[in-house]
Formats: C-alpha cells, structure tokens, sequence
C-alpha cells in the first residue's frame, strides 16, 4: 500500500501519465492521419501505413520486456521521458520522408510505445491507493483514444496550412515538451532506483518468466491477448465492415465509429469508477468479456433493415464492453504482480496484448476471406472472447463460490 507520502503524488503522477500515453498515441496515430498526404512524397502507397503500424508494434513488442529493469534501475518517469524523445524521433525520421526513413520511424516509434504501459503502470501502482487502481488505470488508459482523438483534430488542419511534415514535426515537439513536464515527479518517484539492476540480454526474458510462474498472471495474459486482439480488430474493420456490407456511406459509417469510440472513452471511466469500489475488478473483467462476446455477435447480424439508431445503439454497447476493460486489467496486474517485479509484469503482460493485437486483425481478415461471411467471422470472435472470460473466471473460482 503507497504511504502517506505517495498518496499526495497520486494525482500529479495520473496527469504525467496520460500525458505521456496521450503523446505517445498521438504519434503513433498520427502517421495515420498525414499518410495520404505524406505516401505520394515518400513514393508508397498510403494502405502501407498497415505495414508501417505492424513494424511499430514489433518493435514495441520487444521494447516493453526490457522497460520494466530500465524502470528499476533509471526510475520509471526517466523511461517515460525516454519515450518521448523516441517519439521525437520517430517523427523527424518520418518528415525525412524516404522510404528507409519511414521504416527506420517505425522502429523508433515501438521504442516510444513499447515501454509507456509498464512504466506508467510501475508508477501508479507505488502512488496510488489499491482501492482507486482501477479509476486511476482506467483514466490513465483513456489517454488512447485521447492521442488518437487528437491526432485526428489537430493534424489535418496543420496538412492543409503547413504540409505533412511539418504536422507530424508538431505532434514530436509536443511529445518533448510533455517529457520535460513530468521532470518534477522525477525526484519523488525515481528516488527508489535500484542502481545496481543488470541490463543484459536475458533481461528480455525475464517478464515472461514472471508472467509464466504466477497462474493468476498467467491467465490475466491468455485474456489480455484475446480482449486486445478483438477490441483492435472491431476498431480497424467496423468502418469496411459498415460500408461494404450495409452500403453505408463512409459519412455516416463515421459518425457510427465515432460513437464506438466514444463509447470506449465513457466505458473505461465507467467501469473504473465501479472497479473494486461496487464490484471486485475481476468479477467486472469477466463479465465485460462476456457482454463484448455477446455484442460482437449481435453486430454480425447487421443488415440494410436495421434501423440507423439501433446499430447506434449496439455500436455503443460494443464500445463499452470490448473496449473498456484496459484499466481494471492494468488494476489486477498490479494486485497479483510478485513483490517489486510489477514493471516486470506489465512489460510481460503486453507482450500478451499487443500479440493480439498483431495477429487477431490478420486471422479475422482470413476468416472473413474464408467463409465470405462477416456474420461467421463475428460468431467465431464472439466465441473466443467468451472463452477468454470463462477461462479467467475459472482461475478465480475458489474464490467465487
């Protein structure tokens, strides 16, 4: 339990935190948005922004296992600004514009993404009381959407005035101005570096190991790598999903994103705000998990009769559930992580969530292809997502009856 001491940082460290997780998503989003604009300079096509996005996230991959020891032996704030001078850099190498630059921004941008969970998780959970761990997870992962939101407002408008370069160079400066922000929590948090940790090559391994010899842990992860794998694959083909099986204008197909995003906002503060307050985070988990399995299959039945209010409706329901959990999850991570070893978990439990996030887009897609069928591709996710909440509830069950 944080001390009296930490109690006091609780709120500062929450503010640096989605400060940070917001910069990084805006520059993770952000090549997204100027990739029309930006493909014709660097002589590809603007649909290898999905090539570019998977680089990042193999990168991030591997940076996230070691950025739980850079956080022991640098203190966590440091590998936060840390990652924002990565985003800096990825969005220099971006503006070069060449196709090796972009490349070479992909790499540098999972350097940025890869270590924020852990090293926020790592510092909430010495500042913040247990009781609050899930609104504070979850306000905290609200950054996402935030990042992506105001990548999506800001970036265009900077296009049209200044040019793609000089938009992407806006959202690096921004990332560099948070980093020397949260330089004051350096000193209160960072006091407790362990200056003698090793940084080796093994390292890489370790938070896999922690992962792999708590079974609590263990089963967190196999949900992780399904609720992230689906919430992304909801989220990259709702829009191809509505307008080419309900002929849906790209007009109104955004405005029914824009609601499931929304909805993903109200849904992680909702639950945060319940989360071992009214229910225990793990019994709220398991049944987030099963209300997404539930919605996810009824948007498969979408057809040209539904009425536009009623897949509204669903869309904000999917929202809520597949796209809410992150914070109460980062919370259990935190509860049932080894003493001292919880950057070390978190680095270990998203190499779990980002897996998913790799490979469920790709194996929907595929499905999709297979049976020419969204209804069956949505019916055959529906399933693993509830699989994934049984299997967690079933590692809790003693404690259940």
């Amino acid at each position: 339990m944080p001390d009296l001491h930490a109690n006091r940082l609780a709120v500062p460290a929450l503010v640096g935190t989605f400060g940070i997780q917001t910069l990084a998503a805006t520059a993770m989003f952000g090549v997204s948005v100027v990739a029309p604009a930006a493909a014709p300079d660097i002589g590809v096509e603007a649909t290898h922004v999905g090539t570019f996005t998977a680089i990042a996230y193999g990168s991030g991959l591997v940076a996230g296992l070691i950025a739980g020891a850079l956080a022991d032996r640098y203190g966590a704030i440091r590998v936060s600004q840390l990652t924002m001078i990565f985003a800096f850099l990825a969005c220099c190498l971006f503006a070069l514009g060449t196709p090796w630059a972009a490349f070479a921004s992909a790499i540098a941008l999972g350097l940025c993404y890869g270590p924020v969970n852990p090293a926020s998780t790592h510092i909430l959970a010495r500042v913040v009381p247990e009781r609050s761990r899930p609104l504070y997870f979850s306000i905290k992962q609200t950054g996402m959407p935030a990042g992506a939101a105001l990548a999506g407002a800001t970036l265009p408008t900077l296009v049209d005035q200044f040019g793609w370069q000089t938009a992407i160079l806006v959202a690096g400066v921004a990332a560099v101005l948070i980093g020397i922000c949260v330089q004051p929590l350096r000193q209160p948090i960072d006091r407790q570096r362990d200056s003698e940790r090793e940084i080796k090559f093994g390292s890489l391994w370790t938070p896999l190991s922690v992962v792999w010899h708590a079974s609590r842990l263990r089963s967190l992860a196999f949900m992780g790598f399904v609720y992230s794998g689906s919430q992304v694959t909801i989220m990259t083909l709702y829009v191809v999903y509505l307008t080419s099986e309900l002929t849906m204008s790209l007009t109104l197909a955004g405005v029914i994103y824009m609601v499931l995003q929304l909805s993903a906002v109200v849904g992680r503060l909702f639950w945060g705000a319940i989360g071992d307050r009214l229910v225990a985070s793990r019994k709220l988990l398991v049944l987030i998990g099963l209300g997404s399995a539930a919605f996810c299959a009824l948007s498969g039945f979408y057809s040209i009769e539904w009425p536009i209010w009623a897949i509204a409706l669903v869309s904000f329901l999917l929202g809520i559930t597949t796209s809410g959990w992150n914070g109460l999850f980062f919370s259990e991570l935190v509860k049932h992580a080894p003493d001292g070893k919880t950057g070390e978990a978190a680095g270990g439990l998203q190499f779990a969530t980002l897996s998913g996030v790799m490979i469920f887009p790709a194996v929907f897609g595929v499905l999709i292809g297979l049976f020419d069928s969204y209804l069956m591709a949505f019916s055959l996710l529906a399933g693993v997502i509830a699989l994934a909440a049984l299997q967690f509830a079933a590692s809790f069950a003693k404690e259940y009856a």
